[in-house]
């Protein structure tokens, strides 16, 4: 299996000879190390072998676990990926430097807020549904394209998109899917600013590759950072 600095280090140098290949020039895309679940003394080590960036997915754990000292010690980004609930929303704005997936709702509530003195989070990327799944959080497409349309007010906070896709989909059908979001994402730089607009979120320990190489500039890697969690570790 490999440490963690390991499987960073792999994880890196596949994702950067797939930017590299996709975009043509220099570089290497955003990896954020999802921390749900892990104990602060395995991201400390993720961190310790080159991790920037890190995403939780509930404020709770986040707060239990004391990610937020990473940023003064270690100068790490900490950036919100999960569910959001309305009676979290100034929490996670105060606490968190990005919300990686936004809804409409809390870029509304952010837009009307009067007072941002408190705010720490400045870059919101707006949550794909890409398959259109019920059950699942973010805007389809059309909506979004509907939104982009009718020059919505709060689609002016976005920074970026950031996908989710079917569990079940097959490679071929995420491929279609990053392809569209894509497009999407095109879209409104375009229509939004392309300096404003610059990340797209797409890809995980799974297919990043895949994402990368259809226009991903952010990953979100945990499994394939920390591994398969043991029984004894849940």
């Amino acid at each position: 299996m490999g440490s963690i600095a390991d499987r960073l280090a792999e994880v890196r140098e596949r994702a950067c000879f797939s930017y590299r290949r996709a975009a043509g020039q220099p570089g290497e895309p955003h990896i954020v190390c999802v921390t749900k679940t892990q104990p602060l003394p395995r991201i400390l080590e993720a961190i310790d072998a080159g991790v920037t960036e890190i995403g939780e997915n509930y404020l709770q754990e986040a707060i239990r676990k004391n990610v937020f000292t990473l940023r003064e010690s270690y100068g790490a980004t900490v950036r919100y990926i999960g569910r959001l609930q309305s009676n979290k929303y100034n929490a996670i704005l105060r606490m968190f430097d990005a919300v990686d997936s936004a809804d409409p709702e809390l870029l509304e509530h952010l837009h009307d807020m009067q007072d941002r003195a408190a705010q720490r989070a400045c870059t919101f990327l707006l949550e794909v549904n890409a398959g259109e799944e019920s059950q699942k959080g973010g805007l389809t497409m059309p909506k979004i394209r509907e939104l982009a349309a009718a020059d919505t007010p709060w689609l002016h906070e976005i920074s970026g998109l950031m996908v989710v896709v079917p569990l079940q989909a097959t490679t071929q059908m995420r491929a279609n899917m990053y392809e569209s979001v894509s497009v999407l994402f095109h879209e409104l730089a375009k229509d939004l600013g392309s300096s404003h607009v610059t990340l797209l979120s797409m890809g995980t320990s799974d297919d990043f590759e895949l994402a990368i190489e259809r226009g991903s500039n952010m990953i979100r890697v945990g499994t394939g950072i920390f591994g398969f969690r043991s029984p004894s570790q849940m």
